[in-house]
This record gives structure tokens, C-alpha cells and sequence, in this order.
């Protein structure tokens, strides 16, 4: 199958620092081999419908890629509902230490295909945010066209009771939700449809995050 995938390293990373990213060759190479993976896998196992092939790159590596500038590399990231691999395995591929969180059995089974194949750790859980946990105070989530970010926040609450940051994509400033502390203008292009990146504090009733 073909996507949209740059032609080289250089191509990827003129596209990335408009987005304020970094990419390193061997992220970029890691990415690579990521794609043509899913690519082989996608009809059998029903990871990605057959129009999104196309757009790999611009809909789903590059809206992964954007959490980059709101994340530490020290931090444990938790992806939810990692799906095919966006954004969780694309920021392991970067070098995050991401904890993925998949409902869907065989999207595990390929994630942690996809791991391994790739070289780099990646802890993939098969269950719901709800049913995981309790994560540490200042725990950072990510999701990715999961659930509006106020639904997401009622989710992660009981998993992360002492206070946890999220950082989500949302088609426009509408669907923010209190103790929204960033809401940024994605790019378009290089990035193929209009966003925004909203960040979100939830604080314990003791305060423990300080805003």
C-alpha cells in the first residue's frame, strides 16, 4: 500500500520544524519502518480503514508528532486508546517512555509486534482508563480522537485522583473544558486538517499540581 510518507529525512524534518519538532534521522528511520509495517497489517487486521492509508503520514504521524512541544522527555507519558499506533507508539519511536493504554486485544498484539519490531520499550496495556491505575500525581495523558477533552477528564479522574495533566487534539477552541491552561492553532498545512492542541491541569483538592 502506498501513503504519503516523505520521500527522505530531509523532506520529514523541513516539515517537522514547522510544527517545532525535532526529528532525529533515527526517529525518522524508526517511522519508517513503523508505517510499512502497518501498511502490511492494516486490511488483515483492520487497524486503519482503506482511505486512511493514503494519509498516514500527514493525518496521523505528523497529529502525533504536534504533542512533541507539550511533553518532557523525562515525564511518563499514558496514551489512551492507542488504536494503530497514534500518538503513543510515534512518541516512543521519539523516545518517550509511553505507557499505552488499548481496549481492542488485536491492536495490542500488533503494537507490541510494532514495538519490537521497531526496538524500542514501549509498556502496552489491553484494558480501559477507567479500569487502570492509580497513576502518580502529575501523571501526563495524551489521547488522539478518543472522546471530547471534558469526557476525557471525567475518565482519567478515579486513575489519577492527586492531579494528572492532559494534552489532546480537538477540532476547535469550543471543545475546551475548565483549567484549560494552553489551547494552540495547529498548522495546515503541513498537516492536512485544521486543530488545536488543548492542554489541560486537573488538580487534587490538596493542591498537589501547582498551575
Amino acid at each position: 500500500m502506498k501513503h504519503n510518507m516523505p520521500t527522505n529525512y530531509t523532506e520529514a524534518k523541513s516539515q517537522c520544524m514547522m510544527l517545532d519538532v525535532a526529528l532525529t534521522e533515527e526517529s525518522f528511520e524508526r517511522i519508517t519502518q513503523f508505517l510499512a509495517l502497518l501498511g502490511r497489517s492494516a486490511q488483515k487486521t483492520n487497524l486503519v480503514g482503506p482511505s486512511e492509508v493514503a494519509r498516514l503520514w500527514t493525518r496521523h504521524v505528523l497529529e502525533s508528532l504536534v504533542f512533541i512541544p507539550f511533553l518532557d522527555l523525562n515525564s511518563d507519558v499514558i496514551d489512551i486508546g492507542t488504536g494503530a499506533g497514534f500518538p503513543g507508539l510515534v512518541l516512543s519511536l521519539c523516545g518517550f517512555n509511553v505507557t499505552m493504554i488499548e481496549s481492542r486485544r488485536k491492536r495490542c498484539a500488533f503494537l507490541e509486534t510494532a514495538a519490537r519490531s521497531c526496538g524500542v520499550k514501549a509498556r502496552i496495556v489491553n484494558s480501559r482508563v477507567e479500569e487502570t491505575g492509580p497513576f502518580p500525581a502529575g501523571s501526563v495523558f495524551t489521547s488522539r480522537a478518543v472522546k471530547k477533552p471534558a469526557e476525557m477528564v471525567e475518565l482519567i479522574s478515579p486513575a489519577a485522583p492527586d492531579g494528572f495533566t492532559l494534552v489532546t487534539r480537538v477540532s476547535n477552541r469550543e471543545e475546551t473544558c475548565s483549567n484549560t491552561i494552553l489551547s494552540e492553532e495547529l498548522p495546515n498545512p503541513p498537516l492536512d486538517r485544521k486543530g488545536f492542541i488543548l492542554q489541560y491541569r486537573h488538580l487534587d483538592s490538596r493542591n498537589k499540581i501547582e498551575r
